[in-house]
Parts: structure tokens; sequence; C-alpha cells
């Protein structure tokens, strides 16, 4: 089928034609098609809870093996399958229901990655102060680009 590249002007009308190659474009690169725009797919990601209570643990994961608390604020993820370069680009998302008057600044980064595991690292900041907190959930995702230059 192949991807094909359109251009639009302002003030163009979308046709049914135009519709129907925008859908085959999309089609085209969700299969995978070498003539479309390559979209890296994420190859790691978990949601789990780092508190101590009933909630704690891994969630839901794809290509995590486990997950450790290893102590406040602080986790760490093993791959099921070692990846092949921490040439990666990663987001994580964390959710919090702290009061509108809490005027630290939350963060949560990776601190070591290797091969086959990363940590991570949860703490609120203020300009007088840094804690490490546990969070109820985070979510992790994790897009392997090999050793290519992307």
């Amino acid at each position: 089928m192949g991807f094909t590249n359109l251009v639009f002007t302002t003030g163009q009308k979308l046709s049914h034609t135009i519709m129907e190659q925008m859908d085959a474009n999309f089609d085209a690169m969700a299969e995978g098609d070498e003539s479309a725009p390559r979209i890296p797919r994420p190859r790691l990601w978990a949601h789990f809870c780092g508190k101590t209570d009933a909630e704690k643990g891994l969630y839901v994961s794809e290509g995590i093996s486990s997950f450790t608390r290893n102590n406040v604020g602080d986790y760490s993820l093993s791959f099921t399958t070692p990846i092949s370069s921490t040439n990666v680009g990663f987001a994580i998302s964390t959710d919090s229901g702290f009061a509108t008057t809490n005027t630290f600044v939350r963060n949560a980064n990776i601190y070591t990655l290797t091969n086959s595991n990363m940590k991570i690292k949860y703490a609120a900041s203020s300009n007088t102060d840094q804690t490490k907190e546990d969070q109820i959930a985070v979510h992790v995702v994790v897009w392997d680009f090999g050793a290519g230059n992307y």
C-alpha cells in the first residue's frame, strides 16, 4: 500500500479522496511499512505503586520482570530481556493528591540505567528542602532506540 506524503494548504477542503489517503497513511505507519515515517513504539512500560501498604507493587507491565522498592522514593525495575543499548527515551508520570497549597515541586527520574535494569527516584523539592517520597502510582515508558542515531 505505502505511505503518501500529503501537503495541505490553508482553507483546503478535505475530500473523500484525501481522507482515504490519510487513512491509508495511518495504516502504513501502524503496519510498519518501509515507506512510512518511523514511529518508535515503547519497548518497556510499567505501572506500579511505590507505597508500603496493601496497594504496593507492580500492577501491569511489558518487558519488566520485577519491581523492588529499595527505600522511600527509590525503586528498581528489572527488564525481562536486556535492552540492546542505553540509548533510550523515557517518560515518567506520577499520580498524587496533594493540596493546591502544597508548594513543593515533585519530580521522578531515572538515576541508574543499565541494559538489564533501571533505578528511579522520586522527590519533592522546594527552595529550602528536598525530600524523597513514595508515590501511589508511577507510570514509566521506555523507547529503546538501539545503537542508532535518531
